[in-house]
Protein backbone atom coordinates (compact mmCIF):
# COMPACT_ATOMS: atom_id res chain seq x y z
CA UNK A 1 0.00 0.00 0.00
CA UNK A 2 1.36 3.40 -0.99
CA UNK A 3 1.23 6.10 1.69
CA UNK A 4 2.52 9.66 1.72
CA UNK A 5 5.80 10.39 3.39
CA UNK A 6 4.86 13.95 4.35
CA UNK A 7 1.14 13.61 5.16
CA UNK A 8 -0.98 11.66 7.60
CA UNK A 9 -4.22 10.13 6.37
CA UNK A 10 -6.35 12.55 8.46
CA UNK A 11 -4.84 15.38 6.37
CA UNK A 12 -6.29 13.89 3.18
CA UNK A 13 -9.75 12.50 4.02
CA UNK A 14 -12.90 13.80 5.71
CA UNK A 15 -13.79 13.05 9.32
CA UNK A 16 -16.31 10.30 8.53
CA UNK A 17 -13.95 8.43 6.21
CA UNK A 18 -11.13 8.72 8.75
CA UNK A 19 -13.32 7.46 11.61
CA UNK A 20 -14.66 4.56 9.55
CA UNK A 21 -11.45 3.42 7.83
CA UNK A 22 -8.50 5.00 9.67
CA UNK A 23 -5.19 4.01 8.05
CA UNK A 24 -7.06 1.78 5.58
CA UNK A 25 -8.35 4.96 3.87
CA UNK A 26 -5.06 5.08 1.92
CA UNK A 27 -6.65 2.47 -0.33
CA UNK A 28 -8.98 5.08 -1.83
CA UNK A 29 -6.16 7.09 -3.42
CA UNK A 30 -4.41 6.67 -6.72
CA UNK A 31 -0.81 5.85 -5.71
CA UNK A 32 0.50 8.21 -8.41
CA UNK A 33 -1.48 11.10 -6.87
CA UNK A 34 0.08 10.39 -3.47
CA UNK A 35 3.54 10.37 -5.01
CA UNK A 36 2.71 13.66 -6.75
CA UNK A 37 1.52 15.23 -3.48
CA UNK A 38 4.75 14.29 -1.73
CA UNK A 39 6.59 15.61 -4.79
CA UNK A 40 4.92 19.02 -4.53
CA UNK A 41 5.79 19.14 -0.82
CA UNK A 42 9.44 18.31 -1.55
CA UNK A 43 9.68 20.66 -4.54
CA UNK A 44 8.52 23.70 -2.58
CA UNK A 45 10.13 22.67 0.74
CA UNK A 46 7.06 24.12 2.49
CA UNK A 47 4.16 22.82 4.52
CA UNK A 48 0.98 22.20 2.52
CA UNK A 49 -2.46 22.26 4.12
CA UNK A 50 -4.95 20.05 2.30
CA UNK A 51 -7.47 19.10 5.02
CA UNK A 52 -7.48 20.62 8.51
CA UNK A 53 -10.67 19.39 10.24
CA UNK A 54 -8.50 17.30 12.59
CA UNK A 55 -7.21 20.54 14.18
CA UNK A 56 -10.59 22.28 14.19
CA UNK A 57 -10.27 23.81 10.72
CA UNK A 58 -12.91 24.18 8.04
CA UNK A 59 -11.45 22.03 5.24
CA UNK A 60 -12.75 18.50 4.87
CA UNK A 61 -13.10 17.80 1.16
CA UNK A 62 -9.93 19.13 -0.48
CA UNK A 63 -8.45 15.64 -0.78
CA UNK A 64 -10.70 12.63 -1.24
CA UNK A 65 -14.36 13.50 -1.81
CA UNK A 66 -16.49 10.53 -0.79
CA UNK A 67 -19.69 9.52 -2.59
CA UNK A 68 -21.94 11.40 -0.14
CA UNK A 69 -20.05 14.71 -0.57
CA UNK A 70 -22.00 17.34 -2.49
CA UNK A 71 -19.05 19.68 -3.13
CA UNK A 72 -17.57 19.91 -6.60
CA UNK A 73 -18.38 18.26 -9.90
CA UNK A 74 -19.84 14.78 -10.23
CA UNK A 75 -16.75 13.52 -12.03
CA UNK A 76 -14.21 15.55 -10.06
CA UNK A 77 -10.83 13.86 -9.83
CA UNK A 78 -11.16 14.28 -6.05
CA UNK A 79 -13.84 11.55 -6.15
CA UNK A 80 -11.32 9.14 -7.66
CA UNK A 81 -8.60 9.90 -5.11
CA UNK A 82 -6.64 11.57 -7.88
CA UNK A 83 -6.67 15.28 -6.91
CA UNK A 84 -5.71 17.65 -4.12
CA UNK A 85 -6.45 21.26 -3.27
CA UNK A 86 -3.99 22.87 -0.94
CA UNK A 87 -2.38 25.99 0.43
CA UNK A 88 1.40 26.12 0.39
CA UNK A 89 2.92 28.05 3.28
CA UNK A 90 4.32 31.36 2.04
CA UNK A 91 3.52 30.67 -1.63
CA UNK A 92 0.47 32.05 -3.43
CA UNK A 93 -1.59 29.75 -5.62
CA UNK A 94 -0.58 31.80 -8.66
CA UNK A 95 3.12 31.45 -7.77
CA UNK A 96 2.70 27.71 -7.22
CA UNK A 97 0.97 27.20 -10.58
CA UNK A 98 3.65 29.22 -12.36
CA UNK A 99 6.44 27.23 -10.71
CA UNK A 100 4.79 23.92 -11.61
CA UNK A 101 4.32 24.96 -15.24
CA UNK A 102 7.90 26.24 -15.50
CA UNK A 103 9.28 23.05 -13.92
CA UNK A 104 6.80 20.49 -15.18
CA UNK A 105 9.55 18.09 -16.28
CA UNK A 106 11.18 18.14 -12.83
CA UNK A 107 11.30 14.64 -11.33
CA UNK A 108 9.16 15.73 -8.35
CA UNK A 109 6.41 17.27 -10.54
CA UNK A 110 6.30 14.87 -13.48
CA UNK A 111 3.07 13.13 -12.42
CA UNK A 112 0.92 16.29 -12.41
CA UNK A 113 -1.28 16.38 -15.51
CA UNK A 114 -3.79 19.08 -14.60
CA UNK A 115 -3.97 22.30 -12.60
CA UNK A 116 -6.83 24.71 -12.04
CA UNK A 117 -6.36 28.39 -12.93
CA UNK A 118 -7.78 31.48 -11.27
CA UNK A 119 -8.51 30.04 -7.82
CA UNK A 120 -6.82 31.08 -4.58
CA UNK A 121 -5.61 27.56 -3.76
CA UNK A 122 -3.47 25.10 -5.67
CA UNK A 123 -5.50 22.38 -7.35
CA UNK A 124 -3.59 19.64 -9.11
CA UNK A 125 -4.46 16.18 -10.26
CA UNK A 126 -3.00 13.21 -12.07
CA UNK A 127 -5.79 12.30 -14.48
CA UNK A 128 -4.97 10.01 -17.37
CA UNK A 129 -4.76 12.43 -20.31
CA UNK A 130 -2.46 12.92 -23.28
CA UNK A 131 -1.65 16.56 -22.50
CA UNK A 132 1.37 17.22 -20.33
CA UNK A 133 -0.43 19.73 -18.09
CA UNK A 134 -4.00 20.72 -18.82
CA UNK A 135 -5.14 24.02 -17.32
CA UNK A 136 -8.75 24.05 -16.11
CA UNK A 137 -10.73 27.26 -15.82
CA UNK A 138 -13.45 27.11 -13.15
Amino acid sequence: MVKCEHFKIHELVDRYTFNKFGEEAWQFFNPIALIALDGVREFFHKQIIVIDWFWGGEFQYRGLRPIYCTEGATYSQHRFGDAFDGDIEGVTAKEARQAILENQDHELLKHITCIEADVNWLHFDCRNIAERIKILNP
